[in-house]
């Protein structure tokens, strides 16, 4: 399976429009960056990806909340797109994409809810791509959080 190279930001965009897994650095969360410059500190402004994990609440899926988000901004067209998949012997399998915005608003959230096989084990991996424009300027991050080991797919884990 192919993937997806991010060099900078301004390819955040593109490589969520993509099936292929994304080689990306900032594991969890990374900042917002504007023409080249970090904006603030990733725990301030910037995307969110939290460990994927099965549901407490669905049966037989795997859950992973995404965000875009800057404290004490509003981000106009902020939006946030979650890419998860699941590791199989040839690579990463993509699974599912989910999207929410553009919206007004200082923090947007999306779960990608994947179906799984109950009693499957696997490793999974979600990336994240926020964009938007803050103070007149667009900006754009990804980050991506993985399990290091399987997790079980059941029946509210």
């Amino acid at each position: 399976m192919a993937v997806v190279t991010v060099a900078g930001t301004a390819n955040a965009a593109h490589a969520a429009e993509k099936d292929e897994s994304t080689a990306l650095t900032a594991r969890g969360q990374a900042a917002y960056q504007q023409q080249g410059r970090t904006l603030a500190a990733a725990g301030d402004c910037g995307v969110r990806v939290d460990l994927p994990h099965a549901s407490y609440t669905t049966d037989n899926q795997i859950h992973t909340r995404v965000e875009s988000f800057c404290q004490g901004n509003t981000i106009a067209n902020n939006t946030i797109t979650g890419k998860s998949y699941r590791s199989r012997w040839y690579g990463w399998e993509h699974m599912k994409t989910k999207t929410t915005g553009p919206k007004t608003a200082w923090r947007v959230r999306v779960t990608v809810d994947v179906n799984c096989d109950n009693g499957s084990w696997h490793r999974w991996r979600t990336e994240g791509f926020g964009s938007g424009i803050l103070n007149g300027q667009p900006v754009s991050a990804a980050a991506y959080e993985e399990n290091d080991d399987e997790i079980q797919c059941g029946s509210n884990n």
